[in-house]
């Protein structure tokens, strides 16, 4: 089974920030596979599918993000799902905005969320969806930055990356992060 994680905050008032990617594309990759994250369960709200003989969740923990460990924890306690079968999409900040990178492992970057996933599975060797974001301008406050919307500009370009987004989430599932490391980091 494997556990797929669009990381953010819940409520409306965070809805299109830029710290709830995760969320927003989890939400997109549902509806691409016809589903709705309607269940309910101990911090969590997800849903349930099957497809190509894989079982999976798709997960948008309800802790907020610095602790999304716990959902992370509990579900793939809960479900038996190994550290290696975790998927985790978020954002971040040292990638452009209109790009993304696929990675297994590594460090957390800075990111509180990614951080209590790690801490609380006991490894780092998940897969992320890294999606970028920006920066701020030079002397602007991170966390105001991570907590403000989306300018319509920027919505447009993410837009235009969904669907490469999905795809390689998808492949990840399905295939193998590898194949979509391969077909989505490319240098520019």
């Amino acid at each position: 089974m494997k556990l797929v994680l669009g990381l953010g905050n819940p409520g409306d008032f965070y809805a299109m920030h830029r710290h709830n990617i995760g969320f927003i594309m989890i939400e997109r990759l549902a509806k691409n596979l016809g589903m709705k994250m309607d269940i309910r369960k101990k911090k969590t709200i997800f849903a349930r599918g099957k497809m190509n003989n894989i079982e999976f969740l798709l997960l948008k923990p309800l802790t907020f993000m610095n602790l999304s460990g716990e959902a992370a924890l509990y579900m793939a306690s809960f479900m038996k799902i190994t550290v290696k079968d975790v998927i985790v999409i978020y954002d971040d900040m040292d990638i452009p905005l209109g790009k993304f990178k696929v990675r297994v492992g590594g460090s957390d970057g800075g990111h509180n969320g990614v951080k209590s996933i790690a801490e609380s599975l006991k490894s780092p060797e998940f897969t992320r969806i890294r999606i970028g974001i920006g920066r701020p301008k030079k002397g602007g406050d991170i966390a105001d930055y991570v907590l403000s919307p989306f300018t319509k500009t920027e919505r447009e370009n993410l837009r235009t990356i969904s669907d490469g987004i999905i795809d390689a989430v998808k492949l990840c599932m399905f295939q193998s992060p590898v194949i979509a490391m391969n077909k989505y980091n490319k240098r520019d």
